[in-house]
């Protein structure tokens, strides 16, 4: 398995909690956008980049135990505050290949 963190495209060191997502698990994001009507609250795009997801469920106990925050960032170069994100349950958006069994657990329990 590849690094699940990734690498920045500018060369940025990406924080060691956070993995990268594949396209698939992206465009299922992007879905997932659309399907709950997002928008950017700072300028009302709807178009996103789509970032690194960051598994929550361990971080905060409102959150169920399979939550990720998945980064946004709006595509529009006007928007005052582009970087948004969306809580998104593991099922709704990773794909097989990065939880091979439909479970990202491997990924946050692997050693770092």
């Amino acid at each position: 398995m590849s690094d699940p963190a990734g690498n920045a495209a500018d060369g940025a060191m990406v924080r060691p909690e956070l993995f990268a997502l594949d396209s698939a698990s992206r465009e299922r994001v992007l879905e997932q956008i659309a399907a709950k009507g997002g928008y950017c609250e700072s300028c009302g795009e709807k178009d996103f980049d789509i970032g690194h997801a960051l598994f929550l469920g361990f971080l905060f106990l409102d959150e169920d135990s399979d939550a990720y925050m998945v980064a946004l960032t709006c595509r529009n170069p006007e928007c005052a505050k582009p970087r948004t994100g969306i809580v998104l349950p593991e099922k709704d958006f990773l794909s097989a290949a990065l939880c091979g069994d439909g479970s990202a657990w491997p990924l946050r329990a692997r050693h770092r």
